[in-house]
This record gives structure tokens, C-alpha cells and sequence, in this order.
């Protein structure tokens, strides 16, 4: 597996496999400000030559500062190979050498498959019932990051 940055290229592949990644539509999308305007801070993940996965996030602005992942998205044939692993890794360790304290993610109550992983990679899971405006609950995972 080779994780890299983001290009234009990659971001389109994206864009045209969401869908079938998630095996059908799945009301997620990969904003272009993610490449635009974050682009620095998105990876890709390949092997051999191939798209495997894909992570966009990005380190905030705001003190204490924040690697927070957006999406994270992984080929329905290359799952359970440590793929998200590996970009969840690289990305907070580009993260902590721009000065991210914390890594941070999110996702909707339900998603229990989202739950274990983060719990996996050791992340704190906090139920937060107005994350997302009144009664939107979310589940917050976060870990803090070695320096």
C-alpha cells in the first residue's frame, strides 16, 4: 500500500465511485473544497497502481488545533486489509507536524461498524445528542495525538 497526497485526477475517481463504493447512493459527497481549498491535507491510499482508498479531512485553524477527518472511503475490494488504518495514521502524523494536538472525527448514531473501528484505534466515543443541531445526534470519537 502507498499513501500520498491528493490530486485533481484522484479526486475525480472519487467523485465517480462514491456510489458504488457504498452500493448505491449514498447521500455522501466529496465536496471540491476538499481538494480545492484542503487539498494538502486529503491522501489517497493505492496498490498496485490502483485507487484502494481515499481520507479527506483537514487541520484546523482554531487553537488547540484539530486533525479532524471529514470521509474516509475504501474499496469494496481492498476492505479489512488495514487500509484505513494506514490513512487514519498518516494522516494524524502529518496532522501532529502541522501542530494538531487532537485527531477527531464524526459520524450519525447507527453507524456501529464506524463505532468499533474508532474504538479500535483507540479513539474516545462520546455520544453527543445536539452535535448537529437540536436532537441531530452524533457519535464524536477522539485521540489525542503523540507529539
Amino acid at each position: 500500500m502507498h499513501i500520498r497526497g491528493i490530486t485533481k485526477a484522484d479526486f475525480d475517481e472519487i467523485v465517480s465511485v462514491m456510489d458504488q463504493w457504498w452500493g448505491g447512493p449514498s447521500g455522501l459527497r466529496p465536496e471540491p473544497y476538499f481538494f480545492y481549498e484542503f487539498g494538502h491535507h486529503a491522501l489517497v491510499a493505492e496498490e498496485e497502481g490502483a485507487l484502494a482508498g481515499f481520507l479527506l479531512g483537514f487541520v484546523s485553524d482554531r487553537e488547540p488545533r484539530t486533525a479532524y477527518v471529514h470521509l474516509v472511503g475504501i474499496s469494496p475490494n481492498h476492505r479489512r486489509r488495514g487500509i484505513a488504518r494506514g490513512l487514519y495514521e498518516e494522516f494524524a502524523r502529518r496532522g501532529s507536524a502541522l501542530g494538531a494536538t487532537t485527531l477527531k472525527a464524526i459520524t450519525t448514531v447507527g453507524n456501529e461498524g464506524s463505532v468499533e473501528f474508532h474504538r479500535a484505534m483507540r479513539f474516545e466515543v462520546e455520544h453527543s445528542p445536539d452535535y448537529a443541531g437540536p436532537s441531530r445526534a452524533r457519535y464524536v470519537f477522539t485521540r489525542a495525538l503523540s507529539d
